[in-house]
């Protein structure tokens, strides 16, 4: 069964305030997802595969499934972790989705469902469901904010980031 959304986001934000150099989380599609923004937006160091106690690329085709890990590295800055907040928007009992027209409301800063907009310096991680009608097969893709919205595209509003 995969990881949820909301234990991979705690995950990252309690060892970055432990001040731990890196940590590792299950391997599957939401926790690629959702740490690959977090490294495209400088907000992690690294992000590789590797096994339950190591990162090593080269072993983890080999290793069984449920040993297989996403080890991340945290960004410090002068002692401080770079990722300073990480709070969830949906959350198990409450899902939020946005169209892309309330997704650029968003954007733009204005509150959208009970959402308050980005501010100066946040990201938002939007997760895109795969639809057949517009040719993305397979899996749920996560994606930041200006990027599905670049895309046309809205989804579920997972997490901000700064």
């Amino acid at each position: 069964m995969p990881t949820p959304p909301h234990r991979i986001l705690t995950h990252i934000r309690n060892t970055s305030r432990a001040a731990l150099a890196s940590t590792s989380l299950p391997y599957n599609n939401a926790a690629l997802g959702i740490s690959s923004v977090l490294l495209r937006h400088g907000l992690l160091t690294n992000v590789s595969l590797g096994g339950p106690t190591h990162p090593a690329p080269a072993e983890f085709p080999k290793l069984p499934v449920p040993a297989r890990r996403l080890w991340i590295d945290h960004k410090y800055r002068a002692g401080q972790p770079v990722l300073r907040h990480i709070d969830l928007i949906s959350k198990p009992s409450v899902r939020r989705g946005v169209d892309h027209e309330k997704l650029g409301l968003l954007l733009q800063g204005k509150r959208v469902n009970n959402v308050p907009g980005v501010g100066t310096g946040e990201i938002l991680i939007v997760k895109v469901p795969k639809d057949s009608s517009m040719g993305r097969k397979g899996v749920d893709m996560y994606m930041e904010g200006w990027e599905a919205y670049t895309a046309g595209l809205g989804g579920e509003l997972i997490a901000r980031a700064s």
